[in-house]
């Protein structure tokens, strides 16, 4: 008997070395969500939420795990109608886990479901809805999940590449006409393993970075901050229905690692990467010079073959101001920003100012205006010039007083 306990001690401490942690979620799923757009409309939506008192973002929460965790997800669904599940896009679980609804289950109001994996190979993994999932996903029941190295380090995986600091760009689309309820509230056939469901063409009018578009890229949470030398990792990640055409100024010196969480050898240098629908790629950027210019990401549509729309994701590389401290030095403002006509310059009241310089993304001179007289209005440019980012000078006696970001569509 004694031999016995001593035996049970052994492995049980054995055990208890080798093991990583347990990491638990909780994904409350919702389909009462309100999502304003830029412009200001307001669209139902569905999503995941961690809280029961909080809107549902989108995307939904970033989940986290290192390499080798046991994850334990909590799928709690408060929504009536159709049931939900998780599926951990790219990460390899096995069926019962999987969150296929015919395959796995279906969690149903009021229930919960859990899902248990082994974190794998650290990456960038989509997790979404897979019950109707073409509505569901649109609606906003989708998240990213990150794979860290079993240290929790800031590499691209065990023995990689290592980097300062780590972004990560959802990007996705949404058709307006898709989140009413004629499309939202469909039936659901529990004893069926296909649903037949009428659904409108597919015409988005609103295509988003992590769950935002247009004027909102430049809020700091979006914009990308970095310096000279210094090592950014960049998630891109792709869960709309048109594939994405991402171009990187050459300055950044990008570099594209990995793809769907697993590396890429060799690494491949290119300042234009296509991520398909349900892809995810790893870049890692290193800027050797100061700039501000944007990457650009392209909305194509993979039937015609023609860009839908064009987004703008600025970047600032520099030693020590943001793109949001630059444009507050003295509340100059410009609007609309982006544009693709002209576009308003209001100073503020009492702050003389006499003149105007624009700027390309290589430093050079393409406009300027530099005896302005009627100084506290709106001024008004109208420039015949190419896509992309600008910045502009705000002058007193030839002297720079502001500077504000201006990208071109």
């Amino acid at each position: 008997m004694k031999t016995f306990f001593v035996f049970v001690f052994f492995v049980a401490t054995s055990l208890s070395a080798m093991a990583q942690e347990v990491v638990n979620h909780l994904l409350i799923a919702r389909n009462l969500g309100e999502k304003v757009m830029h412009d200001g409309l307001s669209l139902r939506t569905f999503g995941f939420a961690q809280t029961l008192n909080e809107q549902p973002p989108i995307p939904g929460p970033t989940l986290y795990a290192n390499e080798g965790d046991s994850v334990v997800l909590d799928l709690f669904n408060v929504s009536q109608g159709a049931p939900h599940t998780i599926h951990l896009h790219g990460l390899d679980v096995n069926q019962e886990n999987d969150g296929v609804p015919h395959l796995s289950f279906e969690v149903h109001h009021m229930d919960h479901g859990f899902y248990y994996f082994v974190a794998p190979h650290p990456g960038t993994y989509f997790y979404h809805c897979h019950v109707v999932s073409s509505i569901h996903v649109q609606a906003g029941m989708y998240g990213v999940f990150i794979v860290k190295p079993s240290d929790g380090s800031n590499t691209t995986w065990d023995g990689g590449y290592s980097y300062d600091q780590d972004r990560l760009f959802t990007m996705s689309e949404m058709d307006p006409i898709w989140h009413e309820d004629s499309v939202l509230e469909h039936p659901h056939d529990t004893t069926v393993e296909v649903h037949d469901i009428s659904i409108p063409a597919y015409n988005p009018t609103y295509f988003l970075v992590n769950g935002k578009s247009e004027q909102q890229l430049l809020e700091p949470e979006i914009a990308l901050q970095t310096s000279k030398e210094a090592v950014s990792f960049l998630r891109m990640a792709n869960i709309g229905y048109l594939a994405n055409r991402i171009t990187f100024p050459s300055e950044l010196n990008a570099t594209i690692v990995s793809t769907d969480g697993r590396p890429i050898m060799p690494a491949e240098v290119s300042d234009t990467l296509w991520v398909l629908p349900g892809e995810r790629y790893g870049v890692l950027i290193e800027p050797l010079v100061d700039l501000m210019d944007s990457i650009s990401i392209s909305y194509v549509n993979m039937n015609t073959h023609l860009s839908e729309n064009i987004q703008y994701i600025p970047v600032n590389v520099s030693g020590t101001n943001s793109l949001v401290e630059l444009n507050q030095d003295l509340g100059f403002k410009l609007y609309p920003n982006p544009s693709d006509g002209a576009v308003f310059i209001v100073a503020p009241e009492g702050i003389p100012y006499t003149g105007l310089k624009v700027l390309n993304s290589l430093g050079q001179v393409v406009y300027s205006e530099l005896e302005i007289k009627q100084s506290n209005q709106s001024q008004i440019l109208n420039l015949d010039l190419n896509q992309g980012s600008y910045s502009i000078e705000v002058l007193y006696e030839n002297q720079t007083i502001d500077v504000l970001k201006w990208i071109k569509k």
